[in-house]
């Protein structure tokens, strides 16, 4: 492990004439909040030195620089509730909290652009965007909670991402602050660019491990007239991922989501909700939304729907209310959670047509483990979130069962082409999986590239890799 330097007091004075003794928190006075974040409550905590509040990218050049000179490790946060334990203090040090960082500062409506800042929540891009007839077309499922600069270091997909593709591709510019204290703004508002290295997909899902991101130009679309959703209900997992096959096969125009959530999932939501969600049929099910841009258009689009589910086993198929389902899409989490606490969540990733054959490993891998799963995933890209509780093994076993488990879950991923995180992350949680998965000469050049931006290890050490 690198050594690092501490806060000693004349680093906070130093610290607090920066941001103002008013936006500075000693060890002594730290929340307990900041030792985890959503993926990592119920895991070990890990507090900072300090927490800094900057008002603004200058303030974060000051307060990196200080950092960099003194070896003091450099943790930034947002909304806090990434999944995989990337705003955790691991080493200490600063706590960069960004949410003074909140401002929308312009829209542009004919070229369709929105600048924010990196805490700026996402919820309420989209609500501004939608507001001047356009779409800000990323959408996390935790986009109630969550803050575009999160977003973007850990490269989040969501549910439009069939259409539209994940957080890197709604991006024109970033402003970020260097390692070294350096502001700089890379990519452009352009249609197109190839003008050197592509640095802003590079810091899309680099988990604040390379610079700290603190402006966003983003991408808006049209926002399309008509947008309809549909459920279908199948009475097996194989049916639905079937239909998701087809339907992509078929290509069925702007199709924007296809997402999975299986009986035990629907089941729980209908429960959490007291309400039913599949007009009282039971099944596993698929969400399908799609946009028109008239009613002609939909009648056509909706007719080709039927057609391939004609051509598929299912129980139901019929128009839902929007928001609706979608509240209860966003709450499988929640929903799980309170009638089974004891669970751990993946986020792996396969070729879309390597969803049915995952789908049959992992249900034999659950049966032979003794284990019970729920899912709800973006099927239509092959994002996939699980959920594992230990059902019938005992609490005593669970942990070390779910080694192995996993080593067989993660082994499949790999064969069929797969990835250990669709839009998580891998952070302090994954990371130490990743290291027996990774290729590694892929993992030599992420750590040249991490010792050439971060040459002291200042930025979010221990998450993705150890550099020792």
């Amino acid at each position: 492990m690198k050594q690092y330097g501490i806060v000693s007091p004349s680093i906070i004075e130093e610290l607090a004439e920066i941001v103002g003794s008013e936006y500075l928190i000693g060890a002594s006075s730290i929340p307990g909040k900041y030792g985890y974040d959503a993926g990592t409550q119920s895991g070990r905590h890990y507090l900072p030195e300090v927490v800094v509040y900057p008002a603004d990218t200058r303030d974060v050049a000051a307060v990196i620089k200080v950092a960099n000179r003194e070896r003091i490790p450099v943790t930034p946060r947002g909304g806090g509730t990434g999944l995989a334990g990337g705003a955790v203090a691991v080493y200490g040090g600063i706590l960069l909290d960004l949410g003074r960082m909140n401002r929308i500062m312009h829209i542009n409506k004919s070229e369709k652009y929105l600048i924010a800042q990196s805490s700026v929540p996402t919820i309420e891009i989209q609500q501004t965007a939608y507001q001047q007839g356009l779409l800000y077309a990323g959408d996390p499922c935790s986009s109630d909670e969550c803050v575009i600069g999160g977003n973007i270091a850990t490269n989040a997909g969501g549910n439009l991402a069939v259409k539209y593709g994940v957080t890197a591709d709604q991006i024109y510019e970033l402003e970020i602050v260097t390692a070294q204290g350096e502001i700089v703004t890379l990519g452009g508002h352009l249609k197109k660019n190839s003008t050197g290295y592509g640095l802003v997909k590079i810091f899309a899902g680099s988990e604040g491990t390379l610079g700290i991101i603190t402006r966003a130009t983003l991408k808006l679309q049209p926002l399309a007239p008509i947008i309809v959703n549909y459920v279908a209900v199948f009475a097996d997992l194989a049916a639905a991922l079937a239909a998701v096959t087809a339907i992509l096969d078929k290509k069925v125009p702007d199709i924007i989501s296809l997402e999975l959530m299986d009986r035990g999932t629907v089941f729980a939501l209908e429960r959490y909700r007291k309400e039913l969600l599949l007009q009282g049929h039971k099944g596993d099910a698929l969400i399908i939304q799609i946009e028109a841009q008239d009613q002609a258009e939909l009648q056509i689009k909706y007719k080709l729907l039927t057609q391939i589910l004609g051509t598929v086993e299912h129980i139901a198929f019929f128009e839902t209310d929007g928001t609706r389902i979608w509240q209860a899409r966003r709450m499988w989490g929640k929903a799980n959670q309170a009638e089974k606490p004891v669970s751990v969540s993946e986020d792996i990733v396969v070729p879309v047509h390597s969803v049915l054959p995952f789908i049959e490993s992992f249900q034999t891998f659950i049966a032979s483990a003794g284990f019970e799963f729920r899912i709800a995933g973006h099927a239509g890209d092959g994002n996939l979130h699980l959920r594992i509780m230990p059902n019938r093994v005992a609490l005593t076993e669970w942990e070390d069962a779910l080694v192995e488990f996993r080593k067989k879950l993660y082994q499949e991923v790999y064969r069929l082409g797969g990835r250990l995180s669709g839009e998580h992350g891998i952070g302090l949680k994954r990371k130490a999986h990743l290291a027996g998965l990774i290729d590694p000469v892929e993992l030599t050049l992420m750590k040249a590239m991490k010792q050439a931006f971060d040459p002291n290890n200042i930025l979010n050490p221990g998450k993705i890799f150890d550099l020792d």
